[in-house]
């Protein structure tokens, strides 16, 4: 369902409490590089890939950033792509990209001494109008930009370096929220910006030590939302994963957060696509975007294949030969835990094979050990045999062929990249192997196994596709073999186990619907994923790929998603039976259907509206509560939303809350559907939010109603979560949202079409409010 996020939702601290155990979980993306050979050709790639031409061009100085990071805004507003320059003259590359483009207005972000008056004539020349914007400095320039736009909201991050705005600029684009640059002290430009403007909804982008509160505070602004990581990437994970119900694209930006230019640059398509920008480092994938990343996947290689093997996965027998043992770790990786010392000369079976570390069990313990450290067994499959494999050769300069297994050998040749190679054995990390009659030896460095289990072996395109801004002197090639499944990391927190995927994207068997499938941990309620949210599934023009293999079609489509659902395992309960009569009298219950028009809220594979589903247990619900003594009132008792009549997101969730705080409810539940992007994906979650002052009580209350829809409708048990959605954290009473079950899993939009589902989740919803008041112990 779409929900505005006011301040992030705790998933992270899940995801990274995840236990490391043996078996690594990698990546498994189609990846594409957008790069030049410098900054300013790979802005003009960027362009050429979003636009075919443009009303705007914006100007920025390809060397400065403080100008151009607080502009993805407005460019997104204006449709613009962001072309970067030397700051004296117009690079000739530029004004062939302009020349193509055909703008009527090129805007010049900076001073003159950003900018000189050199590019003015320069474009004057060539008969192009200008403007420029620019303040006396960088915080300056960020509020003139910040006037452009119209919004009751406004994001502050610290403007002395990039991440943080970087780490904005693709959400603020998308929603159209103006980015203002600050210091640790609130520059008088940013200050009377403030005063004038007044934004309502302030979120600031960074912790205490860039941005602090008392800035804001001692001038009485008060900070709705504060955003902040242990550095960069965790700040950029935090927010993209908070954030994550605005992404309509299952694609993934991925930008340096070391050098600024290209994700700047990236930032406008990425905010054009819906589509979060991720940051990284140069040579791997920092474990707080892996976590994202990761858990944005839908589908992987089969877990027994997708370790990224030398000699396969076949088994071994092998003899330790470190003099004083081996040790015997839990990842595969020196960094991991050590589990025991094997000794020297022990016999070990030998299982998954992953970038020179064997799996392998000793003494009960199940690990990892170095293959430096142990002889493979000549009565056993033969580690350098590889006469079955092929790989494809990733150096972008060509592979050298050498005579011997050795970076000192003599170069017979050089194999041109994405040259197919058959790989005849293996020996100290080189591969033996034939090009034009030459036998010689390449580094297992740059090439690709490829077998029929590797990852190119199945549709990685539910994932989406990552697109990497830069050249390989910016993110590297072993990074992208990170992200492609390749290669692994060497963060021993990456190697833990994720929850595992399905191959495929095929719809469920029915019996799923209680059982708990292995996939069940990547919803868009409680998961870092982001991206995925229900708000992609029924947009259009999207550049993302991938929905159509999970079966999200639009609310217009004609065809129907094949499901297992059998309605007749649908029995209809009896909502009072154990009840007394009048149980809820006296109380007074506020019941809010989620969405409605014009927001359908998520669409089901089938076409189907999350909008309906609502209102329609809503009604059922209303109905028992009734009679069981209580007071009944609903946000929505019709298709419209609350303020059909001024409909905007922000109006629809503040007309409800504002409609709770008239009427002051003893309680008040939201009923809304789940949806996420991979279609096998079911179950029920309930939240509360620890910003809403009755806190315990709203726990309590999901807590009660959770344990009674798993028991009443036996959906898979996705748990009781806080998050900071608008309706629960802004009510003053004890509030919870259900999300009942997924509209986007085939079987249960079938499920939710049924009027004997429908109305047993009512009554769950109503036996969980019973058992809140009368004390009842969960059972989650």
């Amino acid at each position: 369902m779409k929900k505005i996020i006011i301040a992030m939702i705790a998933s992270l601290v899940l995801i990274f409490a995840l236990p490391i155990i043996t078996q690594a979980s990698p990546l498994a993306y189609v990846t594409e590089r957008i790069a030049g050979q410098d900054q300013i050709e790979t802005a003009l790639k960027i362009s050429q890939k979003g636009w075919d031409s443009a009303q705007t061009v914006i100007l920025c100085q390809a060397s400065d950033y403080p100008d151009s990071i607080a502009a993805t805004p407005y460019a997104v507003n204006l449709n613009a792509p962001i072309l970067l320059t030397g700051g004296d003259a117009l690079d000739p590359r530029v004004v062939q990209e302009l020349q193509r483009l055909k703008p009527q207005k090129i805007i010049l972000l900076g001073g003159t001494a950003c900018l000189t008056p050199a590019i003015e004539k320069g474009l004057e020349q060539l008969s192009f109008n200008w403007e420029r914007i620019g303040g006396i400095d960088r915080y300056e320039t960020s509020v003139l930009l910040a006037k452009r736009l119209t919004s009751d909201s406004l994001i502050i991050v610290n403007g002395d370096n990039f991440p943080d705005a970087l780490s904005a600029a693709t959400y603020a684009g998308i929603k159209q929220i103006p980015v203002v640059l600050t210091s640790t002290t609130l520059p008088d430009s940013v200050l009377k910006y403030l005063k004038e403007n007044a934004p309502k909804h302030i979120t600031v982008i960074g912790g205490e030590a860039v941005v602090p509160s008392v800035e804001l505070t001692k001038n009485n602004f008060t900070i709705e939302t504060r955003l902040g990581g242990e550095d960069r990437y965790d700040t950029n994970a935090k927010v993209v994963s908070s954030m994550k119900d605005i992404y309509q694209s299952n694609d993934l930006f991925l930008a340096s957060g070391i050098t600024f230019p290209d994700a700047v640059a990236g930032t406008v398509l990425a905010s054009k696509e819906k589509a979060p920008l991720l940051l990284t480092e140069q040579n791997d994938i920092p474990p707080s975007v892996y976590s994202v990343m990761r858990l944005h996947m839908v589908v992987e290689p089969p877990a027994s294949t997708s370790s990224t093997s030398a000699s396969g996965n076949t088994s071994k027998t092998a003899v330790v030969t470190a003099a004083n043992g081996l040790n015997l770790r839990d990842t595969p990786s020196s960094s991991g835990n050590l589990l025991g010392t094997i000794p020297n000369g022990a016999a070990l079976e030998l299982g998954t094979y992953q970038n020179h570390w064997y799996q392998t069990t000793y003494q009960s313990k199940t690990g990892w050990v170095s293959d430096a450290y142990i002889t493979i067994s000549s009565n056993s499959s033969s580690s350098t045999s590889n006469s079955t494999k092929k790989g494809i050769v990733n150096a972008s300069a060509g592979l050298n062929l050498r005579d011997t297994p050795s970076s000192t050998g003599k170069l017979l040749a050089t194999i041109p990249q994405d040259t197919t190679l058959e790989l005849l054995n293996y020996q100290n990390d080189w591969y033996q192997t034939t090009y034009q009659s030459l036998t010689g030896w390449v580094s297992d460095s740059y090439v690709t196994l490829s077998t029929s289990n590797s990852a190119s072996a199945i549709d990685l395109s539910p994932n989406g596709k990552v697109f990497i801004l830069g050249g390989t002197g910016i993110i590297s090639t072993t990074s992208q073999a990170i992200i492609e499944g390749k290669a692994s990391s060497n963060y021993s927190s990456n190697l833990k186990a994720f929850p595992q995927l399905p191959s495929s994207t095929q719809p469920p068997s029915s019996d799923n619907s209680s059982s708990g499938s292995s996939s069940s941990g990547n919803s868009s309620s409680g998961s870092s994923s982001s991206g995925n949210s229900s708000s992609g599934n029924s947009s259009s023009g999207s550049s993302s790929s991938g929905n159509s293999s999970s079966g999200n079609s639009s609310s217009g489509s004609s065809s129907s998603t094949p499901t297992n659902y059998d309605p007749s395992q649908e029995i209809l309960v009896d909502p009072f039976a154990g009840i007394p009569a009048n149980a809820l009298s006296g109380k007074t219950i506020m019941i809010d259907p989620g969405h409605g028009s014009p927001d359908t809220g998520a669409v089901g594979p089938n076409g189907t509206y999350e909008k309906d589903n609502t209102l329609a247990i809503a009604k059922d619900l209303n109905s028992v509560l009734q009679q069981a003594g209580a007071k009944v009132l609903l946000t929505r008792d019709n298709d419209p939303s609350p303020a059909a009549s001024d409909f905007s997101e922000i109006n629809d969730l503040q007309d409800r809350v504002d409609d709770a705080a008239k009427n002051n409810p003893d309680l008040f539940i939201s009923i809304h559907n789940d949806s996420f992007s991979n279609p096998s994906v079911q179950g029920t979650t309930t939240y509360y939010c620890d910003g809403n002052p009755q806190e315990e009580k709203s726990k309590q209350l999901a807590s009660s109603i959770q344990s009674a829809m798993i028991d009443t409708v036996k959906t898979n048990n996705r748990g009781v979560k806080d998050a900071n959605f608008y309706v629960i954290k802004y009510t003053t009473m004890p509030a919870v949202l259900v999300e009942t079950a997924f509209i986007s899993s085939p079987y249960e939009e079938a499920r939710l079409q049924n009027d004997t589902f429908r109305k047993n989740v009512a009554a769950a919803i109503f036996h969980g409010i019973y058992n809140y008041y009368n004390g009842s112990t969960a059972k989650n």
